[in-house]
């Protein structure tokens, strides 16, 4: 994860070769039990010999551990089906995310709020969409660490909210989210961003911690628009 210390003003492709944190849980299809003809009591001498009885005993014995097999193997089939079509949809939906978006021009500002005596942190900067189709609703998650890489503080945001510094020093955190989190984006500006047309996006921690040392900005999800 590409990170960046208070102040830096630097530009960088984010998360390139990106790698999940969720681990795949563990799936354990339910054994089938088998059942097993038995002989009944209290009816008397059998007119089946000994070693028929037993040939059939094993036949049925065995004829139930093969349904069980093959039931086994069918609800296999039937799970990594299911599994790949959740991919393939979730895939649809949540494409790749960091894949040619850049994040760049980073600035720092640390400003205190006229409401709430608090040291509040401001990063701006700009997304550039490098695909070759437009995307939007670009989410970013925002992260802040401390000088041994402990997660302080986490936001998430939409590209393309503004706020002017003057207005935001009297706003309340509340009204701060609410406009920095609005998913279309100042003037409908995350709702289709075109190739090789940045757009401007801000983050503010509030009340940000003291040991803050250093940040990083991620994309967190966006939709892919292809026109047909």
């Amino acid at each position: 994860m590409e990170r960046w210390t208070l102040g830096d003003d630097s530009s960088s492709d984010i998360n390139k070769n990106k790698k999940k944190d969720d681990k795949e849980s563990d799936f354990i299809l339910d054994g089938f039990g088998e059942n097993i003809n038995k002989q009944n009591n209290g009816m008397g001498q059998s007119a089946v010999p000994k070693d028929n009885k037993s040939r059939k005993k094993n036949y049925n014995s065995n004829k139930g551990t093969k349904n069980s097999s093959a039931k086994k193997i069918l609800f296999g089939f039937l799970f990594i089906a299911a599994i790949i079509s959740i991919y393939y949809i979730f895939k649809t939906f949540y494409p790749n995310n960091n894949i040619h978006i850049k994040i760049f021009n980073l600035k720092t500002k640390l400003y205190r709020s006229k409401i709430l005596p608090e040291n509040n942190l401001l990063i701006t900067g700009f997304l550039s969409n490098n695909n070759k189709f437009p995307i939007g609703f670009v989410k970013l998650k925002c992260k802040l660490y401390s000088s041994k890489n402990i997660t302080l503080a986490v936001k998430y945001i939409y590209a393309g909210n503004l706020i002017d510094i003057n207005k935001l020093e009297t706003m309340s955190n509340v009204s701060i989210n609410k406009a920095l989190q609005n998913k279309n984006g100042k003037n409908m500006s995350d709702l289709e961003i075109l190739p090789q047309h940045p757009i401007k996006f801000m983050v503010v921690f509030l009340n940000v911690p003291t040991s803050t040392k250093n940040f990083s900005i991620t994309v967190s999800h966006f939709y892919a628009i292809k026109k047909k």
